[in-house]
């Protein structure tokens, strides 16, 4: 749910980012998935998951959104199948999970879908709060003893309350009509904080002759008080500073008029409403372990598969396992295994990889009784705690056995699969791939399966075998994964052949294309280049450069369409590729090259970087020959060459001193993992200042000279 903090090194890199934000990929920073990860959360590539991404897994695990982590456990003691259960629509924000990740919204819509609303269109006017506008709608309209003007000016007043001061005093003699008249001033006075006088107005409506009027004055008090309880406790920004800012003598007064409510109307119109805010008083009284066994009350009684269960993962992780869950008494939680469970295994969370496991076997052993009845939920916390503790392998494998051959695995089965193939990976076991291939297929499409194909790509990954996840009927059929690969490990003879699969996906055969044309350039295999240009078609793409998720177009065609030169003559591509091919030091021609990168945005691109985290997917090198070639060492290249032509030394001066524009970091050498990686790849002021000074003395006709006002 909340975020790692950053250090102020790290928050630099962030701004740069945010400034240099172009389309769906940072300029100068590679894409490790897709968006910053400032921006928006980004999943690791990966199966385990000891610190919080952003993301959850069908794995219930650590670093799982503590949301999901309550909703596979509850899907799991409760078993409900994933009947009816299908993919959500991805959006912007979603493409780069695939379906191997989820967030928690997508989670909901994946089990309980809703249509899509129609978007609302922005206005800066006060809407009043519409349930409210309803209900009382609702109730004037059936009380015929309001006359029609005096509804139809009390209908107009109701659409001012809560949107400041009302305005006017409409014509309402009927005692009827004053009624209501009454509660309106009350309710506007509770919307401008007005306390006293909302208390005192809806009080004095205790006797009216209208029932919903009498029930409604009845429960605002609750209203009142909870909103005044927490009034000192939010700043300006809307950010809530802790129950121990609250007004305390405000949260008992909630308490009694709840419970006078409740003790007049058990089965009111407001009943629920105000079960809800016992809740909530016993959250803002720090009461855990009544709010633990109120929330296990609820969570017995609700069925598993209704939406309400994911309402209730919703509160319980903002009111009992929120943004200050590691001070949580997780004891008071004992009468919950439930909940004990999700609380400790937020507390095995670590914020970086190398920190230690924060959760002590002995705190776990003490537990053993609170998982009376729950011996596999009970043991797969043991397993998770010692596989994230890092311990060996082998003495963790006894805890969770294999069931690979089962059929139907609840989330809790099929986690405990997923630590079981994680704990034979860590120990290198020669069966590790054996073990995915036989669960892959007896677990649920929905979520499980991307997963478990994950960790077989792995497997495969490790033992230098990704012709095996590319082999015709391959079990890895999940297309992220697959593109991914293709971006990262695929040797040029893999490419080569998914590019010229007719049956797999179009968009999977494009980042194929892709990938090698990108690779062959930038590696220098130019005649490769020649060769496997013919894997275009005819109609091939040449939207501005993109991340691939999803079913964002694949720019493939900007290698035969592409534009090679806007004021540096230059011939095709393929004209300068052909020449190179011969003649790789032609300085003209690589000048051309870095053109041809320049001008269809190259620059702000790379294909999927995994980071640095050593069990990622894709994390290894490809079977490409070289480093890539960035358009600075182009630039460097002609300026040490003392046979350069003046034309093109004074272009390599101007371009290297661009590289810097407007930012003042190198936007020609990336991409970057690292703001080090960055400033590392910056020349000095004073290297670009001396450019400048050539540029202007050597070549003071040249165009670039004419046109260049900086050397940033």
């Amino acid at each position: 749910m909340f975020k790692t903090p950053i250090t102020a090194r790290a928050r630099k890199f962030r701004n740069l980012a945010l400034v240099l934000l172009t389309g769906s990929a940072i300029y100068g920073l590679a894409d490790r998935a897709g968006a910053c990860a400032d921006i928006g959360w980004s999943p690791v590539w990966r199966l385990a998951a000891p610190s919080y991404d952003g993301v959850g897994r069908a794995a219930i695990s650590p670093g799982n959104d503590t949301r999901i982590n309550l909703l596979l456990l509850l899907r799991s003691l409760k078993p409900v199948g994933d009947k009816g259960a299908t993919y959500p629509k991805s959006d912007w924000d979603t493409f780069e999970l695939g379906r191997t990740f989820t967030t928690w919204t997508s989670l909901r819509e994946t089990y309980w879908p809703h249509p899509d609303k129609p978007e609302t269109p922005y206005s800066s006017e006060c809407t009043p709060p519409a349930d409210a506008v309803s209900t009382f709608s609702s109730a004037i309209t059936a009380d015929k003893s309001v006359p029609d003007s005096e509804r139809t000016a009390l209908l107009a007043l109701r659409a001012q309350v809560g949107c400041g001061a009302i305005e006017g005093n409409p014509p309402v003699s009927s005692p009827s009509g004053r009624e209501y008249l009454a509660y309106l001033q009350a309710a506007s006075a509770f919307y401008a904080g007005n306390w006293d006088g909302a208390r005192s107005g809806f009080a004095a409506l205790a006797h009216a002759r209208t029932p919903w009027i009498v029930e409604t004055s009845a429960y605002m008090p609750i209203r009142i008080a909870m909103r005044q309880a927490v009034a000192g406790a939010v700043d300006q920004y809307g950010n809530f500073a802790g129950v121990e800012k609250t007004d305390h003598a405000a949260t008992a007064a909630a308490r009694t008029a709840i419970a006078a409510y409740l003790k007049a109307w058990p089965n009111g119109r407001y009943a629920a409403s105000a079960q809800a805010l016992t809740r909530r008083v016993l959250w803002l009284e720090g009461n855990v372990s009544a709010l633990a066994a109120a929330y296990q009350g609820l969570l017995d009684s609700t069925p598993a598969d209704s939406e309400r269960t994911a309402d209730l993962a919703e509160e319980i992780d903002l009111k009992l396992l929120g943004p200050d869950a590691r001070s949580v008494a997780v004891d008071k939680l004992g009468g919950s295994p439930l909940l004990l469970a999700v609380a400790d295994l937020r507390q095995m969370r670590v914020i970086e990889d190398t920190d230690a496991m924060p959760f002590p076997a002995e705190r776990l052993a003490s537990q053993q009784a609170s998982f009376a009845g729950q011996a596999d939920l009970y043991t797969f916390l043991q397993a998770s705690r010692a596989f994230y503790a890092g311990e060996t392998p082998r003495s963790l494998l006894p805890l969770v056995p294999d069931a690979t051959h089962a059929h139907g695995f609840t989330p809790l089965a099929f986690s405990r699969q997923i630590l079981r193939g994680m704990a034979l990976a860590r120990a290198k076991d020669p069966n590790e791939a054996g073990f995915w291939r036989t669960l892959i297929p007896n677990v649920s499409p929905i979520h499980q399966r991307p997963l478990a194909e994950l960790g077989l790509a792995l497997s495969w990954q490790g033992a230098k075998r990704l012709d095996l996840v590319f082999a015709p009927g391959s079990p890895i059929e999940d297309r992220t994964t697959r593109e991914i690969l293709l971006q990262t490990m695929a040797r040029p003879a893999i490419l080569r052949a998914v590019a010229a699969d007719g049956t797999r996906p179009a968009h999977e055969r494009d980042v194929a294309r892709f990938t090698l044309l990108y690779k062959d350039l930038g590696r220098q295999a130019y005649a490769d280049f020649i060769r496997d240009k013919a894997l275009v078609p005819a109609d091939a793409a040449t939207d501005p450069l993109q991340s691939f998720w999803g079913e964002s177009p694949v720019s493939t065609g900007l290698f035969t369409r592409g534009k090679a030169s806007d004021g540096f003559a230059c011939p095709a591509l393929d004209a300068t590729v052909a020449t190179l091919a011969h003649e790789p030091a032609n300085r003209r021609a690589m000048l051309c090259l870095g053109e041809f990168w320049r001008l269809n945005g190259f620059d702000g691109f790379s294909l999927f970087t995994p980071g640095k985290v050593a069990d990622t997917l894709g994390h290894a090198p490809d079977d490409f020959p070289g480093k890539p070639l960035a358009r600075d060492a182009i630039y460097a290249a002609v300026l040490a060459d003392r046979n350069a032509s003046r034309e093109e030394r004074a272009y390599a001066l101007y371009r290297s001193i661009m590289c810097y524009a407007p930012s003042g970091y190198n936007g020609c050498a990336g991409p970057f993992l690292t703001a080090d990686e960055m400033d590392k790849a910056a020349a000095p002021k004073p290297q670009r200042k001396a450019w400048y000074n050539e540029l202007k003395t050597t070549f003071p006709d040249s165009p670039w000279a004419k046109k260049l006002r900086y050397y940033w």
